[in-house]
């Protein structure tokens, strides 16, 4: 009996479903990746936002006055802040009162992007001695 060369039709169906098979794991893989990069790129300009509110000496120091606040954050259109300021209490054991620590404040600053409005807020705390 002569062998024809070539494939036979099971065998290019078989050779195009393991092929399928990997375009769809690679796609998968693909798309994964670029909503990660969406969220990163989305969480690196929440502390961008926040760091630059935060290196503003003048803007601290008017938080701190006032005991926090919210507004637009300046030169980044879609973000909003939202800070509030309170006494620094420092906890000493988990069955303790915490120790009011004195003239130390505790900002706890928190952006979201407006646009959007339901995004999670990103917030960051530090410590600044009381404004004298």
């Amino acid at each position: 009996m002569k062998r024809n060369e070539g494939f036979t039709l099971l065998e290019v169906l078989v050779a195009l479903l393991v092929t399928g098979i990997c375009l769809a794991v690679v796609f998968q893989s693909f798309s994964q990746s670029m909503r990660l990069r969406v969220k990163a790129d989305a969480l690196d300009e929440a502390v961008q936002a926040a760091q630059n509110l935060l290196h503003d000496e003048a803007f601290v120091t008017e938080l701190l006055a006032r005991r926090g606040g919210s507004g637009p954050v300046p030169d980044a259109a879609p973000w909003q802040y939202q800070a509030r300021v309170e006494p620094l209490r420092w906890a000493t054991g988990p069955d303790q009162e915490p120790l009011l620590v004195e003239g130390m404040w505790e900002l706890t600053l928190c952006v979201t992007k407006a646009a959007h409005g339901t995004g999670a807020p990103r917030c960051v705390t530090g410590w600044y001695r009381a404004i004298p």
